[in-house]
């Protein structure tokens, strides 16, 4: 069998001897042009470009792992998180959820699958925030001890909220935050118009 597998390739290399002949200058030039497009094709391939999402490690069981899912996008927090609560993620987004949810979507994350389950919610205070006068906090939506969501967001009122790689988001989204959605609904509506039976007349 191997006598008649070596016969085969020999014959093979024969026949296409007999029909190519000597290369010609045009083939010599295709496969020169052949080489430097490979090679430049391979030296053109990014190096060291940002891991995929799918990379991340969204451990989060442990305090350890928190700060080290939000040291991934160069965060540094305190070790103590500010606040600690379960938020239940609804079965139906309101208009505040929708919009969260977006921000989630931009970074990979989606919270749509987890409607109607309850999530751990973990704030901490970012440490390394260039601008040190703005307070910055990190939250973190942990569901059986994996980052399902979260933000990195001001608390100044016009503050902002962003993916956990500072991208996406705006004030606008800050604002709806569902992580201080609760607060501001228990507020009652506050209207700086008075109205026009407010003062005594004559």
């Amino acid at each position: 069998m191997k006598e008649s597998v070596e016969k085969s390739v020999k014959e093979f290399a024969k026949k296409s001897a007999k029909k190519s002949g000597k290369p010609t200058k045009k083939r010599l030039l295709a496969l020169g042009a052949a080489a430097v497009v490979t090679v430049t094709a391979v030296w053109l391939v990014p190096k060291g470009s940002p891991a995929p999402e799918n990379s991340l490690n969204t451990a989060a069981a442990t305090a350890d792992e928190r700060i080290a899912f939000l040291e991934q996008f160069g965060w540094e927090v305190e070790a103590e998180p500010l606040e600690i609560r379960e938020v239940e993620i609804p079965e139906e987004f309101d208009q505040v959820y929708t919009r969260y949810n977006q921000l989630q979507q931009e970074q990979g994350m989606d919270l749509l699958p987890y409607a109607g389950r309850t999530c751990k919610q973990w704030i901490y205070r970012v440490t390394n925030y260039p601008d040190p006068v703005e307070e910055v906090r990190a939250v973190l939506l942990v569901y059986e001890g994996q980052v399902v969501g979260g933000d990195i967001s001001s608390t100044s009122l016009n503050g902002f909220m962003t993916g956990f790689d500072g991208s996406g988001g705006s004030a606008e989204q800050a604002a709806a935050s569902p992580a201080e959605s609760g607060a501001a609904e228990a507020q009652p509506e506050v209207s700086s118009e008075v109205p026009a039976d407010a003062w005594p007349v004559d």
